[in-house]
C-alpha cells in the first residue's frame, strides 16, 4: 500500500521507473537519519552511565509502616497483596522488598 506521498510522488514524476529512484534515495535517507538517531540516543545512554548518572525512575522508598506490615506477613497473618495494598504499592514491589530483607537477614 503506498502513503500519501508516495502517491504524491509518482503523480507528479509520472513516470514510475524515475519515481521508484525517488522513492528509493527518500527511503535511504529516512535509515541513514534513523540509524544516526539510534547511534547518538546509544552514545549519550553510554556516556552518562559513565558519568554516573541515575537513569530511570527511582525507586520506591519504602514506609516506616512496612517492619509492622513485613512482620504480619511473615506470621502469615497477612497475603503479599492485602501488605502491597497497605502499603500503597504494586505487588510486585512488595515482593522483591520482602526479597531484598530476607537477603539482607541472612547475612
Amino acid at each position: 500500500m503506498l502513503s500519501q506521498n508516495e502517491i504524491r510522488i509518482r503523480e507528479l514524476l509520472q513516470n514510475d521507473a524515475l519515481a521508484d529512484q525517488v522513492l528509493e534515495i527518500i527511503r535511504e535517507d529516512e535509515a541513514m537519519r534513523h540509524a544516526d538517531l539510534v547511534r547518538r540516543q546509544s552514545e549519550g545512554l553510554k556516556n552518562a552511565r559513565e558519568r554516573g548518572v541515575r537513569l530511570g525512575r527511582p525507586p520506591a522508598k519504602r514506609p516506616r509502616k512496612f517492619q509492622s506490615i513485613y512482620s504480619m506477613y511473615r506470621a502469615g497473618k497477612l497475603s503479599a497483596r492485602a501488605a502491597s495494598q497497605m502499603l500503597h504499592v504494586s505487588p510486585g514491589t512488595f515482593k522483591r522488598w520482602t526479597l531484598e530483607e530476607e537477603a539482607a537477614s541472612d547475612n
